[in-house]
């Protein structure tokens, strides 16, 4: 149950990310209470990932590149740690 239950929010949390790459590609300027959602879900998560590396003048965000990634690391160190 605690597995699946981390799981899943994990999973949901990355979707929230890739939905925000796309929102800021397909239409960047877009306000409604979709995307306000997804935006104050997602910017605690890549906050720190932007304070590590920050953008200046590039016009490159990876910052939600390496949260997704990050997100499986620490999903499989949880379950390496809880389960075995």
């Amino acid at each position: 149950m605690l597995y699946q239950t981390i799981n899943l929010l994990i999973q949901i949390i990355k979707v929230l990310i890739m939905i925000r790459i796309i929102i800021s590609w397909v239409i960047p300027y877009s306000r409604n209470e979709f995307t306000h959602l997804v935006y104050t879900v997602t910017e605690p998560i890549l906050r720190p990932f932007r304070v590590l590396l920050p953008i200046g003048h590039l016009r490159l965000d990876i910052a939600p590149l390496l949260a997704y990634f990050t997100l499986d690391i620490i999903r499989k160190l949880i379950f390496s740690l809880l389960f075995f």
